[in-house]
């Protein structure tokens, strides 16, 4: 059965716009910026009264997470449609394989669908990149939401198809001002530059996670690419590894222990191209400064495996697996200041 919302009219928080000329010199020399093997699409912008498909592309879902789903869309002026699917359960799945792929597939094929965002992340968005029709996904350009292990479709769609996609939040996310003004200027009003606001998560002081430092500094400038730690290093060796070379890599993670997010962190750096990279942006790696015993720092162990890389870094950009949310667009080129810690779009992600 089809489910629809009606129309609620939105808000539309605009801020953190950017109008200042670039600076004429690099810190750091930067080599020519590489794009998509295909040419680069843009979807069309989101607008109030929008259709919404919501999957499940991953990890299985309870009501309660596909209700406040359709709340937060309903607040943002969004109608909302989905397959009976969108709750299936196949072990820690939401459904088998050849269903989630469907279900997505279904929301790039229907005309009457204008975006598609996925309700949560999880486990299980690798087993089906094998099973998507990239050539329909390519006729049928559409904004399509999500980070976490969703990042496996990010950059596989982006790789195959050119369509720019977006690491932002997930139905289910926390909607709040932050997140939604960021959302609704890269997907809804776009300009022909913007720059991300940054502000600290209320009641993170003291919380080291949460610091905003520069590890090597330097501007950079390239086309943004990246996701979740642990997704990016499972992507290694495969055929949709992510190409790094020239690009801006963000990177973030969640509830891993120090050692590992170093051990992933040395794993792609040694297993990919993450080393030519032209910056990287790291995120807040939430509930990762654990260590037993608690000996080595986050930060050093971070710094200790990006400091030899030569290339401008800086950490605790707000996206992620936390409250406040940049929508960062995959295959969008930007200009990065490490020293500074600004990000910068050149350039609209939507038509």
């Amino acid at each position: 059965m089809i489910n629809r919302r009606k129309f609620i009219t939105g808000s539309a928080a605009l801020s953190g716009l950017s109008l200042l000329p670039f600076s004429k010199v690099f810190a750091r020399q930067v080599t020519e910026v590489i794009t998509s093997p295909k040419p680069k699409i843009l979807p069309k912008r989101l607008k109030p009264g929008d259709t919404i498909g919501l999957v499940t592309p991953s990890g299985e879902i309870k009501k309660e997470q596909l209700d406040k789903s359709i709340e937060n869309l309903d607040k943002l002026g969004f109608k909302t449609y989905y397959l009976p699917s969108v709750m299936d359960q196949y072990g820690y799945f939401a459904g088998t394989d050849k269903q989630r792929a469907d279900e997505l597939m279904h929301m790039f094929s229907n005309p009457e669908v204008d975006g598609i965002i996925c309700v949560r992340g999880g486990y299980g968005a690798m087993r089906i990149v094998d099973l998507l029709d990239y050539d329909v996904i390519q006729k049928n350009p559409k904004a399509f939401v999500g980070y976490s292990d969703i990042t496996a479709l990010n950059i596989a769609i982006y790789e195959k198809t050119g369509l720019v996609t977006f690491h932002g939040p997930v139905g289910e996310s926390d909607f709040n001002d932050f997140t939604v003004t960021s959302f609704e200027n890269v997907l809804m009003y776009p300009k022909k530059k913007y720059k991300y606001h940054y502000q600290r998560e209320e009641g993170t002081e003291g919380n080291p996670e949460f610091d905003f430092y520069t590890i090597t500094g330097g501007k950079a400038e390239g086309e943004l690419l990246g996701g979740n730690l642990s997704v990016l290093a499972s992507m290694a060796g495969t055929k949709y590894a992510p190409d790094f070379e020239n690009k801006l890599a963000f990177i973030e993670e969640i509830e891993e222990k120090t050692y590992r997010v170093d051990r992933m962190l040395t794993q792609l750096v040694q297993a990919t191209n993450l080393g030519k990279a032209n910056g990287i942006v790291l995120g807040i790696f939430y509930k990762c400064s654990v260590n037993d015993p608690p000996a080595f720092t986050l930060k050093q162990a971070i710094s200790d495996i990006m400091k030899p890389l030569n290339i401008p870094v800086a950490y605790g950009f707000p996206f992620g697996h936390v409250s406040n949310k940049f929508t960062l667009p995959t295959g969008i080129n930007a200009r990065f200041n490490a020293t500074r810690r600004t990000l910068k779009l050149m350039e609209p992600a939507v038509l």
